[in-house]
């Protein structure tokens, strides 16, 4: 893990890291990176100002050593950048403060103590990346633009507030035991909220939050999305994966059993797991491997799959969730999920089934809407082929630049248009 010290703004890697405390922010222009850092360049915009306020405030507080995700990772390295993704989640949950500054909140703001002066919440809100970084660290300190605190997430009526903003209950930011049984969907509910710059970190900023790891494949697009699913589904037996519903999709309309998107997942914020028996199920390459009791709806191959899971409804009880899978009598023998209005828990009330009426069936349910899952290939060779651009880019800079005096944009403008040849 490498650290910056507060006091000489020198990085240092430790295996085994000194007290940290470490920053929440909202990617802005300018931002200094690794390189810029250590070539001494990129000082004058607001990028360099963040680290050095966050740095002052860190030291104010009696901190040596800071951790900014901005210039503490050396983005050129897909390994050093994949290791971070991964262990992100453990190094906010260990550092002894995380410093949330909340760029767009200033003290003039009206309202609540998050609200900016157009008296809507602030942007920190609303990112992806920003949700590990409020739940993990048992100490938030937030702090405005000018870096005054505006308070700290144990404080009661700031929990409060989080909880109004983004319906994350007060129970699972006050206690990591509670957060830690919380259901897959409850937590892919409050990511359902935010949004990501790159499509494929609305994945793997939730590899933490979820307890699973993942090589990262940036290029995939949605696929990795499904491909954190497929983790889950691997390392827990939570079926609340499974509890999703696209309000868009036409009723009837066939599917893979995972979500295409995080977004099916908005209307899943109460569901709660029950305990049930199932028998091991598993991901393989023709789909779902579901070996499960299932109520026969029809002669046409349509079954309710009741999940060991249960949702909230309006009226404060609770209805058992249920998919629909239909038999699509391919060459394989594969099964789609049939899409339902909500989360199939009034499909048991449509029709009335008890456990005797259950009978046991095998479906391979398949995972997406594309025929070939994951083709995992194509974005591992696109990886390594623009890794290997970009260190010919960088050689070809160095070799320009010592063999005349051009600037470092220019020699890296010109490196870039032969590598396009």
């Amino acid at each position: 893990m490498r650290l910056l010290n507060t006091s000489t703004l020198e990085f240092k890697d430790f295996f085994k890291p000194p007290p940290y405390a470490i920053l929440s922010h909202r990617w802005g222009e300018d931002e200094v990176s690794f390189d810029d850092h250590e070539r001494g360049s990129n000082r004058d915009g607001p990028g360099y100002q963040k680290i050095i306020s966050c740095c002052a405030f860190a030291q104010s507080r009696g901190r040596d050593w800071v951790w900014i995700d901005t210039c503490c990772i050396d983005k050129r390295s897909s390994a050093e950048l994949s290791e971070a993704i991964n262990s992100m989640w453990e190094w906010y949950g260990k550092a002894e403060e995380c410093y949330a500054h909340l760029a767009d909140v200033s003290g003039s703001s009206r309202g609540g103590p998050f609200d900016t002066t157009l008296g809507t919440p602030s942007a920190w809100f609303n990112r992806g990346w920003t949700l590990q970084e409020l739940l993990a660290p048992r100490i938030v300190i937030f702090c405005d633009t000018e870096w005054r605190v505006v308070g700290q997430k144990k404080d009661a009526a700031i929990m409060a507030e989080i909880t109004k903003i983004t319906s994350i209950p007060l129970r699972c930011l006050a206690s990591h035991f509670s957060l830690n049984h919380a259901p897959v969907a409850q937590k892919l509910s409050w990511a359902s909220r935010r949004v990501t710059t790159r499509t494929e970190d609305i994945a793997y900023c939730l590899l933490g939050l979820v307890g699973v790891n993942m090589p990262l494949l940036y290029g995939e697009g949605e696929k990795a999305f499904l491909r954190l699913q497929q983790e889950i589904i691997r390392q827990t037996d939570d079926e609340s994966v499974f509890a999703w519903c696209d309000p868009k999709a036409a009723i009837g309309q066939m599917s893979g059993v995972l979500a295409p998107t995080i977004y099916q997942f908005a209307r899943s914020s109460h569901v709660h797991v029950i305990d049930g028996y199932r028998k091991p199920y598993a991901v393989t390459n023709k789909g779902l491997d579901f070996d499960v009791p299932c109520l026969e709806v029809s002669k046409l191959g349509v079954y309710i799959v009741p999940l060991n899971c249960e949702y909230r409804l309006e009226t404060g009880s609770f209805a058992r969730c249920a998919i629909a899978v239909q038999e699509t009598r391919d060459q394989f023998s594969t099964s789609s999920r049939i899409h339902t209005d909500g989360l199939g828990d009034h499909l048991l009330n449509i029709h009335p089934w008890e456990e005797r009426f259950l009978t046991e069936r095998r479906f391979l349910i398949r995972l997406s809407n594309l025929q070939k899952e994951y083709e995992q290939a194509v974005a591992v060779i696109s990886n390594f082929l623009e890794r290997r651009r970009s260190k010919k880019i960088e050689r070809l800079v160095e070799q320009l630049r010592s063999a005349s005096s051009i600037p470092a944009e220019r020699a890296r403008y010109t490196a870039i248009g032969l590598t396009k040849r």
